[in-house]
């Protein structure tokens, strides 16, 4: 339940008022009526004034053109949004009321009136103007934006996450801010009770061949070198596997835990050292920031993109980090999104893959493919192993008070997937290079093992 300070703290800094600019634009299609000139002359000098945001002067103003023609309909309308923006919503309602009486009915003065509704804690009546002002122009945004905001005031948390929804197809920025007051539904806890999951991947079957990046297609090619295989080409690991079939880079995450211990505060960080990030895999949270860091004395240009599946990937931004700088980047995605990708559209061997977790119960498998989670409240519940490139996995697993329990999972290197990359085209010039002796221009391959940096 959302206390009444916390709301108001949440619904000062969420409404948004509309500019009188707006409704007054209106004036030349809306108003078939010549309105005498001292009239007109007070009304336009209030909606200059309203641009100016001199909402105390625009007020005066247009209650001087409402004296001369009390038929003004758009000069009581905004005056309604200059009282309002002064604080005075009583007063703003009874204009908004009167030039609705005169005939005046629009989305954006149905807009104005929800705001003074809710400012005033008449929730009822703000869900019914933002809905009527969304019925009239259903484009409008910011009504679905403090539509959200009357729910959430009402607690009413599912109904406001449905606005974020809505929001994230039509306006981001909107969508992103309303998600960050919507409290999550994993809920902290102490966890007394709790017990420990351990197990193992492993990957069965053929091991497949690291990823191979010409660097014929990548700028910097006089530092990246220096870092690939000698002879051109830089390697990406994304199959890890030890000599006993321990699979690493593998997230296990437990599904349908509520409520428990505390979710990390401490930042996530993509490094990027010599064009390589320090995680391949990682587990993401929906809205969580992330920290780059590029140690590198060359420009990356990082995008970040969400994935639905595999014929859906959209990229969520892209800016350049320079040489040995940082920045933060918002993993804020649709609530469809099951990967979040991390990678240098210059350099795309430089990435990290992240799976969309709801709770802070999962672990990324180590060198010998052992993973661990501790504190687990006691319960049955479905834990996912998921790796970027080879079909999820899911188990069931009882957790109980004070003792060990135990799940593996065991993947089939045959069932291998590899979409993302321009490489997968079938007969794509530099795809067999790793299997032959031979030059890609004819004679033998001679590896010169001063510059492999990178072995497989």
């Amino acid at each position: 339940m959302i206390h009444s300070c916390t709301a108001e703290k949440l619904f000062l800094k969420a409404i948004w008022l509309l500019p009188a600019l707006i409704i007054g634009a209106l004036l030349a299609v809306q108003s078939e009526a010549r309105e005498p000139l001292d009239a007109e002359g007070h009304y336009k000098k209030g909606i200059r004034l309203s641009q100016a945001k001199d909402w105390q002067s625009a007020a005066e103003e247009f209650q001087n053109a409402i004296k001369l023609n009390p038929q003004h309909a758009l000069a009581h309308a905004n005056l309604g949004v200059s009282l309002s923006q002064t604080g005075r919503h009583k007063d703003a309602l009874l204009e908004f009321d009167e030039a609705l009486r005169q005939g005046y009915d629009h989305a954006f003065l149905r807009y104005n009136r929800g705001v003074s509704f809710t400012r005033l804690r008449l929730l009822e009546e703000a869900e019914a103007e933002f809905e009527l002002a969304l019925k009239k122009n259903s484009r409008m945004s910011k009504a679905k934006y403090d539509l959200g905001i009357v729910y959430l005031l009402q607690d009413r948390q599912d109904k406001a996450r449905e606005q974020v929804k809505y929001l994230y197809v039509k306006n981001q920025k909107l969508a992103k801010k309303l998600f960050e007051q919507i409290p999550g539904k994993y809920k902290v806890a102490e966890v007394n009770d709790g017990g420990m999951l351990r197990g193992r991947v492993t990957l069965t079957g053929p091991v497949p061949k690291p990823r191979s990046f010409h660097l014929i297609n990548t700028p910097n090619i006089e530092f990246c070198s220096r870092i690939s295989d000698g002879k051109g080409h830089r390697i990406l690991r994304d199959f890890t596997v030890s000599e006993n079939s321990g699979l690493k880079d593998t997230v296990i995450a437990i599904q349908g835990i509520k409520k428990g211990k505390p979710i990390p505060t401490k930042m996530q960080s993509f490094n990027i050292d010599r064009c390589h990030s320090d995680q391949y895999v990682i587990g993401v949270r929906n809205g969580e920031n992330i920290l780059l860091q590029n140690k590198d004395p060359i420009r990356h240009e990082i995008a970040t993109y969400e994935i639905n599946s595999a014929s859906y990937v959209k990229q969520k931004s892209h800016k350049a980090i320079i040489r040995e700088s940082s920045q933060i980047r918002s993993a804020f995605v649709s609530h469809e999104t099951n990967e979040f990708l991390i990678q240098c559209n210059l350099h795309p061997f430089l990435q990290t893959r992240g799976f969309m977790v709801d709770n802070p119960y999962y672990a990324i498998s180590d060198e010998e493919g052992n993973f661990t989670l501790e504190d687990v409240p006691p319960g049955t519940y479905d834990v996912l192993a998921w790796h970027p490139y080879i079909p999820t996995q899911k188990g069931t697993v009882t957790i109980t008070e004070g003792k060990v329990s135990q799940i593996n999972f065991v993947f089939n290197g045959a069932d291998q997937r590899r979409k993302l990359y321009q490489d997968d085209i079938e007969g794509y010039r530099f795809n067999p290079w790793y299997d032959s002796k031979e030059k890609f221009y004819g004679g033998p391959r001679v590896d010169d093992p001063v510059e492999i940096l990178q072995k497989f």
